[in-house]
């Protein structure tokens, strides 16, 4: 019997259903971190109060969305030239993933409770409302991102993704 003809030579790779499962998982994703840092740039550099969103927090959201911004764009890159990251190192990066962006949610959202107590109303509190903006669409894409972590063990473990 042949090598092509004997089950144990051919190598299937990874299904094509699980593949633009995560590629349209992370299209979604990339959108939501798009509009995340779109939505933090305002309050973060363009206000003269600093109320609005401390120094620290800034750096850790830009550290988040960026990171995850670049990792994103570089897993649908290698989707497209038929390259796909092992499905460990995947669910690793979203596991990271999911714990900076719930971090960032939650200093967001505190930054944003805490201007109440600063008995200070600036006449422009459009940046507040940006920051709460932010801190919500970073809660929805953790929440996405747990998904795509639940998706991409499904597959890895039925090897769909080998």
């Amino acid at each position: 019997m042949s090598p092509a003809e004997e089950p144990s030579y051919t190598a299937e790779g990874p299904s094509k259903k699980a593949v633009c499962t995560m590629a349209f998982l992370k299209i979604i994703e990339l959108c939501l971190i798009i509009c995340c840092v779109g939505l933090i740039d305002e309050p973060a550099t363009h206000s003269q109060l600093r109320a609005f969103v401390t120094p620290r927090v800034c750096a850790i959201c830009y550290l988040t969305f960026g990171c995850f911004l670049i990792y994103t764009a570089i897993y649908l890159i290698m989707v497209l030239v038929s390259e796909i990251l092992n499905w460990r190192h995947n669910a690793l990066w979203m596991f990271v993933a999911v714990t900076l962006f719930v971090i960032s949610s939650g200093l967001l959202f505190r930054n944003w409770s805490q201007m109440k107590e600063y008995n200070y109303w600036h006449p422009n509190m459009q940046r507040l409302d940006l920051v709460l903006a932010t801190a919500s669409v970073s809660l929805v894409t953790a929440l996405i991102l747990i998904f795509d972590l639940c998706v991409t063990v499904r597959f890895g473990i039925q090897g769909d993704l080998d």
